[in-house]
């Protein structure tokens, strides 16, 4: 893993906690003092780890104007997490937008260093030399101060990168000796004077990695230095040396495969080849993925060659070539895996896992092929590409998702258009029309009939049906009797009778009364309700004629339709670009792998040449 990655890694951690936080001290406790549903619910999702639906739900309150006053802290979240899904323009767009004038709680030393990060991670070295220079932190002493030695690290690394050594130099000194990140920068320093071919001055650098052992990354890379530094000492001439730094080396190190050959070749090339068969015969025991393994299966037979011991030298020989011979078969089978299998499976990207905050942890697919790919997935642009190409199917799957949810969409407002369409068609209105005249015409009526009731004190205008008809039945009976000028005893019976129904009338009437009363509530009720009723159908009639529900259905399906489309012809672009590097890599070790092979077969071919016959041990 190069140094750029292993510098990546080990600052997701602290970038991944940091970036709202940093940023503006108001989003750490934006949940304790939410003001937006919106904004609570694009949080919501944040904690939760669905980066896609907090953006979603952003994007729509800021379209919206729902955010009321997060917008600020609704835009750190936005660029933060369009950089989590390497849409790091946009991030540095909303980021440049936030810095252009003073915010309160904003640390715009951060957001500058963060802008220089990602210019940084995007090969832009000018861009991000500007925005670290706007940081100031090259005025901070970074003892106490872990953002000011990440700063200098990076100047270092820019530095480097702009060819100014001394510079690079220059920004190590000031990084307090314990610090990770003066290890990165002495390791930089060695590599890129190694690649000027001063091995010495290379080796020093490499050597000030000693005391880099306080984590699992720092300790790989100080296995990295030793190695490094082996190989600048042999190409120094300094045999005995690159041997000392070549055992320091853990057998447990990713890198420990390079430091057993090359500790091989130090002794070789020193005039030891006896010495050199303990590296590479515990080398070649290794799984022979590693270009060091392969390397080390034709080492071994002709260090015994200069030995002078050819029997031995033809069995490693031949166990060289059929071990190159099957390495050469699934380095082919894995060719036409990739270029006729599914990408995304291949490279497991189509394992559902949510991004990591802002970088994300790298894509380490466990397969059959991924050995022969590990120098290339472990380089950034590759994890880029990978991340990128996870991160199109997973909104892809999105997009399928809101498609199916506007199709339920479109189904439930046909089905809706078709119950008004019964309400109107079927006389719906006109019952409940019907219902609201009946129940203010029965209203009107008892209102009179109470009014009455209280104006005159009788009784008698709330008597139910019964007690009307027996009136009726007296009138009538006291009529008859004046007519038929009836004997005084029966007129005199019509007459107590007559006072029997008053009496009881007025005896009843409070309760009557009350009866009524609320009888005239209960209408009174029912009345509001329907006239609410049929208020609130008339709306809904009226709102159903002029609503634009069904065309923004249609709408928004075209739109997730045409994404849909955009997303495709990238996956296709994304799978295209990734299968010819993952292809190309492996033809570049099936070429490797047919030259050792076909070196194995000369030497087998030259020692049989010599004559089996009387070959020595």
């Amino acid at each position: 893993m190069a140094p750029r990655q292993l510098l990546r890694r080990a600052a997701t951690g602290l970038l991944a906690l940091s970036l709202a936080g940093a940023l503006c001290s108001g989003a750490a406790r934006a949940a304790e003092t939410v003001q937006s549903l919106r904004y609570g619910v694009s949080l919501f999702y944040l904690y939760q780890g669905d980066y896609f639906q907090s953006l979603t739900e952003l994007m729509v309150g800021q379209s919206r104007k729902e955010l009321g006053p997060h917008g600020d802290n609704a835009e750190l979240l936005r660029g933060g997490i369009s950089l989590s899904y390497g849409m790091d323009r946009e991030a540095e767009r909303v980021f440049t937008a936030l810095l252009a004038e003073p915010r309160e709680g904003v640390n715009r030393q951060r957001a500058w260093f963060y802008l220089a990060k990602v210019a940084w991670q995007r090969g832009q070295t000018e861009r991000a030399a500007a925005a670290l220079a706007k940081a100031g932190l090259a005025d901070i002493d970074p003892r106490g101060n872990e953002l000011a030695q990440e700063a200098a690290y990076l100047r270092a690394a820019i530095a480097l990168s702009q060819g100014r050594p001394e510079v690079a130099a220059a920004a190590l000194e000031t990084l307090p000796k314990e610090s990770p990140w003066r290890f990165y920068s002495s390791y930089n320093l060695g590599a890129a004077a190694a690649a000027a071919g001063d091995w010495s001055t290379a080796a020093s650098h490499f050597q000030q990695l000693e005391d880099a052992n306080s984590s699992p990354e720092l300790k790989t890379l100080r296995d990295r230095a030793y190695t490094a530094s082996g190989f600048a000492l042999m190409a120094a001439g300094q045999f005995d040396a690159a041997r000392e730094d070549f055992k320091r080396v853990r057998l447990v190190s990713p890198v420990a495969d390079r430091a057993l050959l090359g500790h091989g070749w130090a002794a070789f090339e020193n005039g030891d080849a006896m010495a050199a068969l303990a590296p590479w015969q515990e080398l070649g025991a290794r799984p022979p993925v590693s270009q060091s393994v392969r390397e080390s299966l034709l080492a071994v037979p002709y260090a015994y060659e200069q030995l002078s011991r050819p029997g031995l030298a033809m069995a490693r020989y031949q166990r060289a070539r059929d071990v190159l011979q099957s390495e050469l078969d699934s380095v082919q089978a894995a060719i036409l895996q990739f270029a006729e299998g599914d990408l995304a499976s291949l490279l497991q990207l189509d394992v559902e896992s949510s991004n990591d905050w802002l970088f994300g942890d790298d894509i380490l697919p466990i397969s059959n092929q991924a050995p022969y790919l590990r120098h290339l997935i472990a380089s950034h642009r590759f994890q880029g590409a990978m991340r990128e190409m996870r991160d199109l199917q997973r909104i892809d799957r999105n997009l399928a998702r809101a498609d199916e949810k506007l199709a339920v969409l479109a189904r439930a407002d046909a089905e809706q258009q078709a119950n008004w369409e019964r309400v109107i068609s079927g006389g719906g209105r006109e019952q409940l029309e019907a219902r609201l005249f009946s129940l203010s015409a029965a209203n009107t009526a008892l209102k009179s009939r109470l009014a009455d009731a209280e104006a005159s004190g009788d009784g008698r205008a709330l008597a139910d049906a019964e007690r009307r008809a027996l009136w009726r039945r007296l009138e009538k009976a006291e009529a008859t009797a004046q007519a038929l000028d009836a004997p005084a005893a029966q007129r005199e019976m019509l007459r107590l009778y007559r006072g029997l129904l008053i009496w009881d009338d007025s005896e009843q009437y409070p309760d009557l009364r009350w009866r009524a009363q609320r009888e005239l509530a209960a209408l009174e009720d029912s009345l509001v309700e329907a006239e609410q009723g049929l208020a609130r159908l008339d709306e809904a009639i009226a709102n159903r004629r002029s609503s634009n529900f069904a065309p923004r259905v249609v709408a928004l399906e075209s739109r997730v339709n045409n994404q849909q489309q955009v997303v495709s012809r990238a996956l296709l672009r994304s799978e295209a670009g990734l299968r010819q590097v993952a292809m190309a890599e492996l033809s570049q070790q099936a070429r490797a792998l047919k030259r050792s092979l076909g070196q194995s077969r000369l030497a087998i071919a030259r020692l049989y040449d010599r004559g089996s016959t009387g070959m020595g041990r």
